[in-house]
């Protein structure tokens, strides 16, 4: 039985979706509702709302405060978490699966019925502000912060998630309530259901929430500009030199979104990739060195990470952009387009088998495409990705802006500015 056939997507009149994915050898299941919207859609002076309106929905949601949520979910054993992403926002619990529907009812009342208690918001303020100075504190967090910024300039896409101190402290109770009213539009609504439950009961408890909602539009997104070249650096007394150098790729929605993936693989994806074998292997000049590509519904990123010694940071500069060069000018060689295809297929295929990733995929699907995916048709995407599609990737990349970050020591600053130079 195929992917395709497995899945079942039902329809509520508003809009909203469920979807079935039976696993019907586990045990277990992954339930949650999937909400197309996040940091993105907040105002810029409310910057960190969509994060603290998930922080403030465990304090007491449907008549349960915080403790009475936390007790309902342990005593059956589960696992519940949430988590805020510029464009979706998630709930999800993973649990036995006769306890599905009533994991997903709490699942479900967190987003559409939270209570906000006044008492809990100052509190939960604080908790927050910790959090963004937990990550102003750890290098590696930062340097990520000053690369999304300096990618995505004036757009909301290069604004923290988390939010800024002074933009947090102007959050009210009644801005968490608007920006549900204004966002979770049923149509952006998804809850996903896999592993072994009882259908007949998940779907009572999703229409229970799911039909009351009205009928409102979708949040809209405008897409960024094109970014000029960039830099942002933040001078720290630290051993390291943190790196990120980036450039655009194709977005999530692109027909060219598996080509950056693969050429993203091939850079810096693993132990055999061009950068770890030349910049820790060859000369041991960092500990950790990888690419990656972050792609969102309309803009995408290819970006490499490194950390190394300050004395060091120019030459791995030299060396990353020498190795995207090269495979601008001449492409990966086929060896190499074999192996990303492999490591990228595996890992679609492990996804695949496991339920949370399962139901967080078909939530994905269905909110970035409007339909599910088979895995067999993403596995022939992948294969026909070919050599001069990798290297297309490398020649629109290095003829568009680069934009680098750096935190650490002055002496490691000067690389960032040698890449976009």
């Amino acid at each position: 039985m195929t992917e395709a056939i497995a899945r079942e997507v039902l329809k509520v009149a508003n809009g909203a979706r469920i979807v079935f994915d039976p696993m019907s050898h586990l045990r277990t299941a992954s339930v949650g509702v999937w909400l197309g919207a996040g940091a993105r859609h907040e105002p810029a002076d409310r910057n960190g709302l969509a994060h603290f309106l998930e922080h403030m929905a465990f304090k007491a949601a449907a008549g349960r405060n915080a403790l009475e949520l936390a007790e309902a979910v342990e005593a059956k054993g589960a696992l519940m978490n949430a988590s805020t992403d510029y464009e979706r926002t998630s709930y999800y619990v993973r649990c036995l699966g006769g306890d599905a529907p009533e994991m997903l009812d709490v699942a479900l009342s967190l987003v559409f019925a939270p209570e906000h208690p006044k008492a809990e918001i100052a509190r939960e303020k604080n908790v927050v502000l910790q959090e963004i100075g937990e990550a102003a504190g750890q290098a590696d967090d930062l340097v990520m912060e000053l690369a999304q910024a300096a990618s995505y300039p004036g757009h909301p896409l290069g604004r923290p998630i988390l939010g800024a101190p002074k933009t947090l402290r102007k959050i009210t109770r009644e801005d968490l309530f608007a920006f549900a009213r204004s966002n979770y539009a049923p149509a952006r609504t998804v809850v996903s259901v896999a592993g072994a439950f009882d259908r007949t009961a998940v779907e009572m408890v999703a229409r229970k929430w799911l039909e009351p909602l009205m009928h409102t539009p979708a949040p809209v997104s405008i897409a960024p500009a094109r970014p000029a070249a960039s830099v942002r650096t933040a001078e720290r007394d630290l051993e390291q030199c943190h790196l990120v150098l980036s450039r655009m790729a194709p977005s999530a929605t692109s027909d060219d979104r598996f080509a950056a993936r693969i050429f993203a693989e091939i850079l810096g994806g693993g132990m055999a990739s061009r950068l770890f074998q030349e910049v820790r292997e060859a000369r041991g000049l960092a500990y950790t060195i990888d690419a990656s590509c972050d792609q969102y519904s309309d803009a995408g990123r290819l970006s490499v990470y490194a950390g190394c010694a300050p004395g060091d940071a120019a030459e791995v500069v030299r060396i990353t952009s020498d190795i995207w060069t090269d495979l601008a000018a001449k492409g990966p060689t086929p060896a190499e387009l074999d192996r990303a295809k492999a490591v990228m297929k595996a890992q679609f295929a492990m996804a695949s088998e496991g339920p949370a990733a399962r139901a967080g995929t078909a939530a994905y699907e269905l909110l970035m495409f409007d339909r599910l995916i088979d895995i067999e048709e993403v596995l022939e995407r992948v294969d026909a990705v070919t050599l001069p599609d990798v290297r297309r990737m490398a020649e629109q990349a290095v003829s568009g802006p680069a934009i680098a970050a750096a935190v650490g020591p002055a002496a490691g600053l000067g690389a960032a500015e040698k890449f976009v130079a």
